[in-house]
């Protein structure tokens, strides 16, 4: 059930601001630098805008989970597991709601 809410609140989050993200070009990523960033921009563009990862702020935990709908319901390949955890550690260190939160407070 949580799964479910989880996923139908980012697919309605993706509805939102896909024509936005996705009319825009990602020229340079708005990822900060750290290990993994070259994992989260390979495997995330690949099939969306990054401004869509950036805008997040998740949770490992959340994180974890739309790695694992994606998977299930949109038919993303797994990504291999060292390149898995490479993804969800810099995406929990660098795009947590803390961060996310941080980010918005700057001008």
């Amino acid at each position: 059930m949580a799964r479910s809410l989880f996923a139908h609140i980012f697919f309605g989050f993706l509805l939102v601001s896909a024509p936005i993200a996705w009319g825009e070009e990602d020229t340079d990523s708005d990822l900060p630098p750290g290990e993994g960033r070259e994992e989260v921009e390979i495997y995330c563009s690949a099939c969306h805008s990054l401004k869509i990862v950036t805008q997040q702020g998740l949770s490992r935990a959340d994180w974890d989970e739309l790695l694992v709908w994606m998977v299930d319901e949109q038919g993303m390949d797994e990504l291999p597991p060292d390149d898995r955890k490479l993804v969800l550690d810099y995406l929990a260190k660098h795009i947590s709601i803390e961060r996310v939160r941080e980010m918005r407070k700057t001008p």
